[in-house]
């Protein structure tokens, strides 16, 4: 998705005569400079309203031209070859999309809107919003951002959407698998309940027959007894094994978290102790052999000491956890397999019982009673096994959550662009000369140094924390351009508000970098003029009549 053409109407203080902005040819660098309220921020609000049909901080029905009225925007799109173009207005409402000059036929602006977000566009409102279209004094700092709205960015750079959405798919996977284990648990508990009530009755009836039947008939039934016993224990045996997964699942989890977390903090000691290698800070050029500096150096190493005898001892409990867990599976086994052939074995006995049966009346109930037991016997061995089929299952969609979870695949993904993320972060902090180091996490937390040291965000001045923002912002805009690569424009309100003329050049040579890096047209909106030589075209807005005019200068 490229934007080549922006045009538009009686919008805000633009009056009737169309103007048009086209962006078709090679990225430049564009100054968009006028006094305050002559119509400079409008444009972005066109793009952002011609988009996605609202604008932030504004309600609709201000955007119309007071006197006027009739807002109308258009905006044309190369998409991967195909010319798109979007038609939105307001008083009277239009919204159209034509795609190669043919209308895109759908039932109500909200299936247009849904389409053009997910099919063209591909960036959702808020992502673009914070993202693409910025005044910086609104601007949420990364640094500062809450881990909500921090996740849910990152989330749509690294594609993570995708991965959250098969999440979800395995969470009701797993919501209808318990359900189903339940459900099996209820039937079981209800064939026993059905077993036990029939082998009581074969039991009454044993005892008549066994006035009969002599002393077969009774060494049968306390065969029959103890088995009924065994049947008892060994479903009493069912119950404990299935608490002792449980608690063994809980330990385990807990264990392995508690590795993570250990290794992750090695990870940190690591790379502070790793400036120590040097003699000198690489940012100020202090000595690194100070008192102050071997002490700091001692109490990391012995932490991360302590930390190395956590892990071990960490690691040898999972490989126990991992052990005991192997073992449980492999009585588990056991315990069906014997409950198999105690219930094959009662109703061997019930068999023989009939057959020793004497009384016919009797022997007719008795075979009666008998297809009772089996067919309760077999409906609650088969849903046993569909209950340990079940089980599996929920095992292995279990082990796909945890691999899809925040400490799996998402974990490895950001391990991956880290690197090369904190590395753009302090290329450009040096650029602007700021004496300090930004390291994100794996989590996406900020941490900032100064001289190796830790420090508070909140100990920055405005202009460097705004210098700090600026230079996060642009690294993560080279983020979303590896996503989003067609992304071809960019807008910066109020971009040196609180920074110094010096800190103004080197932000201007960076736009002028990234303008011709990443193929994107930045317009960098402004009240007061700046250093011409860096800008490519000059916008300058003025109020004629009441009504925002723009004057086009090529630089």
């Amino acid at each position: 998705m490229r934007i080549v053409k922006i045009e538009w109407r009686n919008f805000t203080s633009y009056g009737n005569r169309t103007h048009e902005l086209d962006i078709s040819g090679d990225t430049k660098l564009f100054q968009v400079i006028g006094e305050n309220g002559a119509g400079k921020t409008s444009i972005s609000q066109v793009v952002m309203f011609c988009l996605y049909g609202k604008v932030e901080g504004k309600k609709l029905k201000d955007l119309p031209n007071r006197i006027n009225g009739n807002a109308w925007t258009r905006i044309t799109l190369d998409n991967y070859g195909s010319k798109i173009q979007i038609e939105r207005g307001l008083n009277p409402n239009i919204f159209t999309l034509e795609i190669d000059g043919i209308p895109y036929d759908k039932a109500g602006n909200v299936q247009i809107q849904e389409y053009l977000t997910d099919d063209i566009l591909g960036i959702p409102y808020h992502v673009f919003s914070n993202t693409i279209l910025l005044s910086i004094n609104d601007f949420k700092s990364f640094v500062k951002m809450t881990p909500q709205d921090k996740r849910s960015i990152v989330d749509k750079i690294f594609g993570f959407d995708i991965i959250n959405q098969m999440r979800e798919i395995l969470k009701s996977e797993i919501r209808k698998i318990k359900e189903n284990i339940n459900r099996l648990d209820g039937r079981i508990s209800s064939l026993d309940s059905s077993i036990r009530s029939s082998l009581q009755e074969m039991e009454l009836l044993s005892i008549e027959l066994e006035k009969k039947s002599g002393e077969k008939i009774i060494e049968l039934n306390e065969s029959l007894a103890t088995f009924n016993k065994l049947s008892a224990l060994h479903n009493g045996l069912i119950a404990s094994q299935k608490k002792e997964e449980d608690d063994l699942y809980h330990q385990s989890v807990a264990a392995n978290r508690s590795l993570i977390e250990t290794r992750t903090s090695i990870s940190e000691l690591d790379k502070k102790l790793h400036l120590f290698d040097n003699d000198k800070c690489p940012l100020c050029e202090a000595d690194l052999h100070s008192d102050f500096h071997s002490k700091l150096k001692d109490i990391m190493i012995g932490e991360r000491a302590t930390l190395e005898s956590k892990v071990s001892e960490l690691s040898e409990s999972t490989a126990a956890f991992k052990t005991l867990e192997d073992n449980l599976r492999k009585n588990k086994t056991e315990l069906n397999d014997k409950g198999i052939k105690i219930q094959t074995r009662i109703r061997s006995i019930m068999e023989e019982i009939k057959n020793n049966a004497v009384n016919t009346d009797s022997k007719v109930q008795t075979e009666a009673l008998q297809r009772i037991v089996d067919n309760l016997g077999s409906d609650h061995t088969k849903s046993i096994s569909e209950k340990i089929k079940t089980e599996e299952r929920h095992n292995w969609i279990k082990t796909m959550d945890d691999v899809l979870g925040e400490k799996g695949v998402k974990q490895m993904a950001i391990k991956t662009i880290l690197p090369a993320l904190n590395s753009e972060i302090l290329d450009l902090l040096r650029k602007m000369n700021l004496p300090y180091q930004v390291i994100f996490d794996e989590e996406f937390n900020a941490s900032i140094f100064h001289m190796g040291i830790e420090i508070p965000s909140q100990t920055l001045s405005t202009g460097e924390m705004k210098k700090v923002d600026f230079i996060v912002l642009v690294s993560i805009i080279k983020l979303m351009k590896m996503k989003f690569n067609n992304i071809n424009i960019l807008f910066l309100d109020e971009l040196f508000s609180s920074v110094d003329p010096n800190g103004v050049y080197s932000i201007l040579e960076i736009l002028k970098d990234i303008s011709a890096e990443m193929g994107l047209n930045i317009f960098v909106i402004s009240p007061i003029t700046m250093q011409h030589e860096m800008f490519d075209v000059k916008l300058e807005i003025k109020k004629v009549n009441n009504f925002s005019t723009i004057d086009t200068d090529l630089m």
